[in-house]
């Protein structure tokens, strides 16, 4: 059995890890009730899994020790760190850097446009799936390093938004 952490956006999991062949048993802290999972197969960046009698395909990415997969038409990002490990920054669902590998198929903003948290700023394809891409707070969008139909990399900074200049443009 091991014990890991599991960080999924902001909140922490500590879980025992029991496995079996390609059976695990996974029980959070402070709970009886284990939740078993079995990986049926993988293929290329999918894994099937079976858990409460379903079958579920999941396509995912593995980065260090951050997990990213799309789940139920939302996409998730785990650090899966050993209990006791010093954790490492993790890309946040806030975050102006492209969370996974992915094709940029439309920019929605230009440079000099300010914009108000939570507006749409680009369309990034991954994992099989359209991902948004939005403003964290007001900005000024100060530059687009991209460019529709461009391949980005995880960590690949996409749009440089200047919250301070909002502020000194209102007064």
């Amino acid at each position: 059995m091991s014990e890991k952490i599991v960080t999924i956006g902001d909140r922490n999991f500590e879980l025992e890890v029991e496995r079996d062949g390609s059976r695990f048993r996974i029980t959070a802290a402070g709970t009886t009730a284990p939740h078993d999972i079995e990986l049926v197969a993988t293929r290329g960046k999918e894994a099937e899994i079976r858990t409460g009698g379903r079958v579920y395909t999941i396509p995912y990415f593995v980065n260090g020790t951050e997990v990213w997969f799309a789940f139920d038409g939302e996409t998730y990002v785990a650090d899966v760190s050993e209990k006791g490990a010093r954790t490492r920054a993790r890309h946040r669902d806030h975050s102006l850097s492209a969370p996974m590998p992915g094709l940029i198929l439309k920019i929605l903003v230009s440079t000099g446009e300010v914009v108000e948290k939570g507006a749409p700023l680009l369309i990034l394809e991954a994992m099989k799936m359209e991902h948004q891409i939005n403003a964290p707070y007001d900005g000024i969008v100060m530059a687009i390093n991209c460019l529709q139909g461009e391949l980005v990399q995880p960590g690949a900074e996409l749009i440089t938004l200047d919250e301070a200049e909002v502020a000194r443009s209102s007064s």
